[in-house]
């Protein structure tokens, strides 16, 4: 189905692309990925074809501190908020429970490399209004690209650095495997497993979720 953003998240994210025009953007979505679409989540577009969450990457290095940022729009108790994930917390907004607090997180996602908002539905969730958060962004920080680490797809069979360094993340997370740069079928059953195990789509394909996650600290 065609689907499209809400109105008030492309205002956020163009205030904050304009706030920080080179900030990284690695991890930012909308529309979620196969692993969304089999579950409840804001990331599915709703009834109506609009998408209701987005994830703004966590770059402190170009001002855009996810934490900050999700504190400062905590504070501003916009009335489009649904929750807010930060950091291994989330916070309801008017609606939910224990409303502008923050709690403990328990999801798969520690949500450390990017900051995720979800607004609600209807007229008020889809208000382009601009949104009242405060960012300092050193002027050096905004006028310095930033580069985005390159992520390859992997799948069986690849070879080289970039396996590697996957193998080596799988290791971390507990996988009894060998970096041997060389992905086989040990690396892929052991990708496999660790897809299921953070809610992934369990194919054997390393691609930018299943990195993301390689890429946080193990739980």
């Amino acid at each position: 189905m065609a689907w499209r953003s809400a109105k008030s998240l492309t205002t956020l994210r163009e205030q904050i692309n304009k706030l920080s025009p080179h900030r990284s953007k690695i991890s930012d979505g909308t529309i979620g990925d196969e692993a969304h679409s089999s579950s409840k989540s804001d990331h599915n577009p709703d009834k109506s074809g609009i998408v209701r969450a987005l994830d703004i990457t966590h770059d402190p290095d170009h001002g855009i501190s996810g934490k900050a940022l999700a504190n400062s729009l905590l504070k501003s108790r916009d009335p489009r908020i649904s929750y807010i994930i930060s950091d291994k917390q989330i916070a309801s907004g008017a609606g939910g429970p224990s409303p502008w607090t923050w709690r403990a997180y328990k999801g798969a996602n520690p949500h450390t490399r990017h900051m995720h908002l979800s607004v609600v539905g209807g007229a008020k969730g889809d208000d382009a209004k601009p949104w009242t958060f405060v960012l300092t962004v050193p002027p050096e920080k905004v006028d310095k690209p930033t580069v985005e680490p390159k992520n390859s797809v992997l799948a069986k069979g690849t070879k080289g650095p970039d396996v590697e360094r996957m193998q080596q993340r799988l290791i971390r997370h507990g996988a009894k495997i060998t970096a041997d740069s060389t992905f086989g079928p040990k690396t892929e059953t052991a990708l496999i497993s660790f897809q299921k195990k953070h809610k992934l789509t369990a194919d054997g394909i390393c691609g930018p979720y299943s990195w993301e996650a390689l890429e946080a600290e193990p739980t």
